[in-house]
């Protein structure tokens, strides 16, 4: 908004609505209005600006502004990958492109990252962008992304697994943002990985380690794995995430209890990473239950914290998404209460980790697979069954859904949002990799 004020003017006062919002002299006077969402910003607006002179006399001008906005949660581009099939497991938006990765069977199932123009959904030129065209080792013909993160410059670092069954090793890339490769790791056999996130001059990727390779008698179990590299690729550290952790009144000697980190975030405030997941834990002799957990590290590696859920919900319960709300984290999830009565659940964890705070909803045999905020700090959320997808939004744990949409035959596994509020989900749709970007 700009004001035309003859020359004896020497203060201006802006209100909306009777309240002001900018008072000074003319010369500085520079005001606008943004509109972040139907839910936020949709209405009409009285704009009154008062001048004064120098005697105090005022005069004044009256402008209406209408905003009508689209509905939150209404589609704004899509994107459908119908060269191969494939899918995608995860999503960030860099300052110029929506990041997707995942894999893509062209010609074989292939670990591909894209960029999508973040406007029409749209691949850049010179995308999908394949492992066997970034890396100059030779690779086993199955691979698949399951993480990415972009670094404050805009690197793009993808975790991801080659390889199929337990013959699968962990695989860490990054790219420039112009998708050359600057370095990558493989790891050995019997491990795997599921997720990563940038910190500091530092890479952190999560999964798991298999720790009976060798007993053909019982299924494999496994413990949890943390790694941190630094900018240039060399392992800082590794660490084992197993049980005992923090809390727990019971042992592990046996090493037949499971731990699954799924996805972990660095906390800017705390300067801790948080790693959430899945965990079997001891109720007795012979029962186990699958619970949520969350285990705290510093940036050098040292755990100091964990939370394991005790069950208020239902009989078991994970976590399997965790993301940046206010400063705050925000987990995804599921509980479940016997066979087949399963549904999705968000955590708000607290600085020790502690997810008791939660908003269970009823989408039934559904979980949580991700989570993300918008600029209004407003919760986008995608859930999956079997053969469904949903994309659902609210504000906190208390309120109603703004939005609920359910997709047939698909899955969804990834969400984010920009700067401006628009948020993306990810998966497939049918057996095709499939981007819907959605207003705030």
């Amino acid at each position: 908004m700009h004001a035309v004020v003859s020359d004896d003017v020497v203060s201006l006062q802006l209100r909306v609505d009777g309240e002001e919002v900018w008072a000074g002299p003319p010369a500085e006077f520079e005001w606008s209005f943004a509109a972040t969402s139907k839910a936020a910003s949709e209405g009409t607006y009285t704009l009154e600006l008062v001048a004064r002179d120098s005697e105090g006399l005022t005069a004044s001008a009256t402008a209406m502004l209408w905003v009508t906005m689209p509905d939150t949660g209404a589609e704004r581009c899509a994107f459908t990958e119908d060269v191969g099939a494939g899918r995608l497991t995860a999503a960030v938006y860099s300052e110029d492109a929506l990041v997707v990765v995942g894999a893509l069977a062209n010609p074989s199932y292939q670990a591909t990252v894209w960029r999508l123009d973040p406007d029409s959904c749209q691949p850049q030129a010179g995308y999908p962008w394949q492992l066997s065209q970034w890396s100059p080792q030779p690779m086993p013909t199955t691979s698949e992304a399951v993480g990415l993160a972009l670094d404050a410059e805009g690197r793009m670092v993808i975790a991801a697994n080659i390889g199929a069954g337990l013959s699968r090793r962990p695989y860490l890339a990054v790219l420039s943002p112009e998708g050359a490769l600057e370095w990558e790791y493989v790891g050995p056999m019997g491990q795997t990985y599921s997720g990563v996130t940038a910190a500091p001059n530092r890479f952190v990727v999560v999964g798991e380690v298999h720790v009976n390779p060798n007993d053909n008698n019982n299924p494999p179990t496994y413990d949890g794995l943390v790694e941190s590299f630094d900018a240039a690729g060399t392992k800082v550290w590794s660490r084992i995430l197993a049980a005992p952790l923090p809390g727990d009144d019971f042992a592990d000697n046996n090493n037949d209890l499971a731990e699954h980190p799924r996805a972990l975030k660095w906390q800017e405030e705390s300067q801790t990473l948080l790693v959430v997941g899945e965990r079997l834990v001891r109720e007795n002799i012979i029962f186990k239950w699958t619970r949520a957990f969350s285990a705290r590290y510093t940036a050098n590696g040292a755990l100091v914290g964990a939370w394991t859920s005790s069950g208020l919900d239902g009989d078991e319960d994970g976590l399997l998404a965790v993301a940046t709300c206010s400063g705050k984290p925000v987990a995804a999830g599921w509980v479940s209460s016997g066979p087949n009565s399963s549904t999705t659940a968000t955590r708000w964890l607290d600085p020790l980790g502690n997810g008791d705070k939660r908003r269970i909803d009823n989408l039934a045999d559904a979980s949580m697979r991700a989570v993300a905020c918008d600029r209004e700090q407003k919760i986008s959320a995608v859930a999956a069954t079997d053969t469904d997808a949903y994309v659902v939004g609210f504000k906190s744990s208390d309120d109603p859904f703004l939005f609920n949409q359910l997709f047939p035959q698909a899955t969804l596994a990834a969400v984010d949002c920009d700067s401006r509020g628009f948020c993306a989900a990810a998966g497939l749709l049918g057996n095709h990799a499939w981007v819907r970007v959605h207003h705030p």
